[in-house]
């Protein structure tokens, strides 16, 4: 089922599809105007979309997904400028697959989702997260239970911004 989103209802729309896909296994794609592909990011942990306005215009749809990087934890993989279009499919349960945002150029953007929202999603990303803290200490040992909760906190934060 494949249903188009009222512009008017963005800003809504984001809020909820963050709350209910976030840490979901996605891959994120981009189709230019020509037709050619280019993969952008794969089975990374699906962290939102956000809006990006000028004054009370709507200037952009910025994508974002989970990286390793403690200092750099989400970043937006693709913002699309003059977005015109957002389209969610769903699949046969009901769950959301995709989300295409489509700018004025013609180039659209795909965040393609897999698996469940589950709590594992969010402890394999934190697991990952401080595995990478303490890569940067040199594997010093016996700051585990630490890094464990500076990821979780630096992870909280950023889901917070996305889903104020």
């Amino acid at each position: 089922m494949t249903s188009e989103i009222k512009r008017n209802t963005w800003s809504q729309f984001c809020r909820k599809f963050n709350l209910t896909n976030q840490y979901r296994p996605a891959t994120v794609q981009l189709r230019r105007k020509d037709d050619r592909e280019v993969e952008v990011d794969r089975n990374v942990p699906f962290m939102g979309i956000a809006i990006a306005k000028k004054g009370r215009l709507i200037d952009g749809v910025n994508l974002f997904t989970g990286q390793m990087d403690p200092g750099r934890l989400t970043r937006p993989v693709v913002s699309i400028k003059q977005p015109v279009r957002m389209v969610l499919e769903k699949d046969p349960a009901g769950t959301d697959s995709r989300l295409s945002v489509e700018s004025k150029d013609g180039t659209v953007a795909d965040i393609v989702l897999s698996g469940e929202k589950n709590a594992h999603n969010y402890y394999a990303f934190v697991e990952k997260v401080a595995y990478s803290m303490w890569e940067r200490r040199g594997y010093a040992p016996g700051n585990d239970v630490n890094d464990w909760h500076e990821a979780e906190k630096k992870i909280k934060e950023i889901e917070l911004q996305l889903i104020p």
